[in-house]
């Protein structure tokens, strides 16, 4: 988390991690693209999208390579954007190896 130094910036900060609620709890899906980014979106990790994607639909459907070329792909909408560079820059110090 980012070091909060002012009133303001903790206030812009409460705001854009409402705003990021909002946008998860609201999203749309209607493909398995969609499902996936959700799915990350909730849990912040690959394997268990895998995990519970597979297990939901009770067959191995997806892995780790199609999440993470999901999430590194073009931005399909406003989610998607957002998981991406958080994504990026998650990956940042192992892609640079």
């Amino acid at each position: 988390m980012k070091m909060i130094k002012t009133v303001e910036s903790a206030k812009k900060a409460i705001k854009e991690l409402e705003e990021f609620v909002f946008l998860v709890e609201n999203y749309e899906v209607t493909t398995l693209e969609q499902r996936i980014l959700k799915e990350y979106a909730y849990t912040g990790s690959i394997p268990k999208v895998v995990a519970n994607i597979n297990g939901e639909l009770r067959m191995e459907m997806i892995d780790h390579t199609a999440v993470s070329n999901l999430l590194q792909s073009k931005s399909q909408d406003l989610l998607h954007r957002i998981l991406k560079d958080n994504y990026l820059l998650k990956t940042r110090p192992s892609r640079r190896k």
